[in-house]
């Protein structure tokens, strides 16, 4: 059993081995990066079991590999990895901490000289303070104080949104239903967001692509950074009435989708037609609009 775990060849087989966790991580980063990562319900915990399970058993296979030269080539590209990892995801622990542990143990224990080491230490440690610092300075600056709130039958019924909006839940369960927030050609459906800010708030509604969330069994990758704006002059604490209408171009004759919004009962319905949406907004987890 020594000679097996001895053996250069198995340590070299485990090595390459090993780079799947690295390989997982940067394809888990770069998805966070394009799409916002919603957990499905109920599946949180047993994605952090598995998970957590993983990250301590390939970091035992880097630990027994340490001193192979593909482990010590992983140990220092997992600490930036693992940066862009934190900033795409803030908040989100379940995601961050098992791939931040990993990363900051094999940094230490694999058998990169020590001068390699210190250097790179300390250009980590100043990429990890200073980036975090820019980011929620970027954040207050470009992102301002507003706090935006989907309003949908999810709503926490413990928060200042839930309380505002109690006495039209039926409403908004009718508004925000599939069959009418979905455009009839299933590209497009809409979103209606309740705004908090220093003012006295607004409701908006935002129109996104339907066809582009990738559904994975314990999470949902759903497109980020495309969203065209109807309306930001809602009355906070008023759901409006939203739908779908198709109408004809007087001009050209040809039909196009449009969105048919109605803030109060007082207003006049508008419309607001539908055809192409922005530009993707990579930088969105900035503060970026």
């Amino acid at each position: 059993m020594k000679e097996i775990i001895g053996n250069i060849w198995v340590k070299r087989c485990t090595a390459v081995f090993s780079c799947a966790y690295f390989a997982v991580l940067c394809l888990l980063t770069y998805a966070t990066f394009l799409y916002k990562l919603e957990f499905v319900e109920g599946m949180a915990a047993p994605f952090l079991a598995i998970y957590s399970l993983a990250s301590v058993f390939f970091l035992v296979l880097m630990i027994y590999t340490r001193e192979m030269f593909i482990t010590r080539l992983i140990s220092v590209l997992m600490m930036p990895v693992t940066f862009c990892l934190i900033l795409f995801n803030m908040y989100n622990w379940v995601l961050i901490i098992p791939p931040f542990v990993v990363a900051l143990v094999i940094f230490f224990v694999a058998g990169t000289r020590a001068n390699v080491k210190v250097i790179l230490g300390t250009i980590y440690l100043l990429m990890y303070v200073l980036g975090i610092v820019a980011y929620f300075v970027l954040n207050m600056l470009l992102g301002g104080s507003a706090v935006e709130t989907e309003l949908n039958l999810d709503l926490d019924p413990q928060g200042d949104v839930y309380s505002l909006y109690s006495g039209q839940m039926k409403h908004i369960a009718e508004v925000t239903d599939d069959t009418n927030t979905y455009s009839p050609d299933g590209e497009y459906r809409f979103q209606i967001y309740d705004v908090q800010d220093s003012d006295k708030g607004a409701v908006k509604i935002y129109v996104v692509p339907a066809n582009e969330d990738i559904e994975l069994k314990y999470f949902t990758l759903r497109q980020q950074g495309i969203r065209k704006t109807v309306t930001k002059n809602g009355t906070r604490g008023v759901v409006p009435s939203v739908g779908w209408i198709v109408e004809q171009d007087e001009a050209t004759g040809e039909y196009y989708l449009a969105i048919l919004y109605q803030l109060t009962e007082e207003e006049l319905p508008k419309t607001v037609k539908v055809r192409n949406l922005p530009k993707k907004n990579y930088f969105g987890f900035i503060g970026i609009q």
